[in-house]
């Protein structure tokens, strides 16, 4: 799902963040198993209130832009619909909200913790532990909602949709998508979690038009990925 992956790799080096890093800096700096979990929740979740209320953003918009690569604030049920569009079906605005809000109370259930496991002046690693989702269990959900939809299917139905009826074809994918949304809804957790190891440094962030310095990571790209992998593994 391009919108989803979008979603989660949308936390970048953007241009409103300098990429320097901060020597000798005498500010007291927000801890960094802080401020990677409130990125985390940022990423992962889109919950922008954490890091908001760190680092002191006047708003939840004023973090997604600092954050944020431009365009990726796109609203994720115009990026299904433009994904299932390019597919060939037309799915209604409710059936993608329906879809987009059972993605969001699935990635809500994820865990996590942060903790500093190396600190010196000018780096420090954070240690991130999360309990996503069995990639092998979000498979088997999507072909039991695809076997579901196939063994309902009539002969007679089968043939109009061979015969182009299009409005016919969108009903079934559109209870397939739901059956779908339901089963990832449904999942929980792995009780195993992926560690993931998060090199730190100081580096500017622009809060609410003011320059602030703030422990966050080296490789942000990396880091995205590295959420990606540990939500979906």
């Amino acid at each position: 799902m391009k919108g989803m992956k979008k979603k989660l790799l949308a936390v970048v080096a953007a241009m409103t963040m300098l990429c320097m890093t901060l020597t000798g800096c005498g500010e007291e700096l927000v801890p960094a198993d802080q401020t990677i979990g409130a990125l985390f929740e940022l990423a992962a979740k889109e919950n922008a209130v954490p890091m908001k209320d760190l680092l002191g953003f006047a708003s939840e918009e004023d973090v997604k832009s600092a954050f944020y690569e431009e365009g990726a604030d796109t609203d994720l049920v115009e990026e299904f619909s433009k994904e299932f569009e390019d597919a060939g079906m037309t799915l209604s605005q409710e059936d993608l909200q329906y879809f987009t809000d059972q993605l969001y109370a699935m990635l809500d259930k994820v865990t996590y913790t942060a903790e500093i496991t190396s600190e010196e002046k000018d780096a420090v690693v954070v240690t991130l532990k999360v309990n996503g989702f069995s990639e092998e269990e979000m498979n088997e959900v999507m072909l039991e909602a695809s076997t579901k939809m196939m063994e309902s299917i009539t002969e007679e139905d089968q043939l109009a949709i061979m015969d182009g009826d299009e409005d016919l074809f969108n009903t079934y994918i559109s209870q397939y998508l739901r059956d779908f949304s339901d089963g990832l809804a449904a999942m929980e957790p792995s009780d195993e979690a992926v560690e993931i190891t998060v090199n730190c440094e100081k580096l500017l962030v622009e809060v609410s038009g003011k320059e602030k310095a703030a422990w966050l990571p080296t490789d942000m790209d990396g880091f995205s990925l590295d959420i990606e992998n540990a939500l979906i593994h």
